[in-house]
């Protein structure tokens, strides 16, 4: 997915990805970038901080925030589970975040 963005010229630069280690300390979420070669950055959850404030939900789990001009934001989607495609989770995005 995120080579998709990257190489569009209408989606790069508009579009960001992150990924949480829910129960991950620094030193595995740094094996797996490393490992996997992650282009996007990872946070580390080791104490299930982040994981607590976005309700305690299952993983994999996915969150679409719009930030809009003036610095507000939205959350325009969200799902849990995998999805078929990276090229139709991006058509989704777009979408539901009205960038298409």
């Amino acid at each position: 997915m995120y080579q998709i963005i990257e190489s569009n010229q209408d989606t790069k630069g508009k579009i960001k990805l992150i990924g949480i280690g829910a129960g991950n300390s620094p030193f595995e979420v740094n094996y797996f970038q490393e490992t996997y070669q992650i282009p996007f950055p990872l946070f580390d959850d080791k104490n299930y901080d982040i994981h607590e404030m976005l309700g305690m939900v299952r993983t994999p789990y996915f969150f679409v925030v719009k930030i809009n001009k003036d610095g507000t934001h939205k959350l325009t989607y969200t799902q849990l589970g995998g999805f078929k495609t990276a090229e139709d989770f991006l058509d989704l995005i777009l979408k539901e975040s009205g960038l298409r």
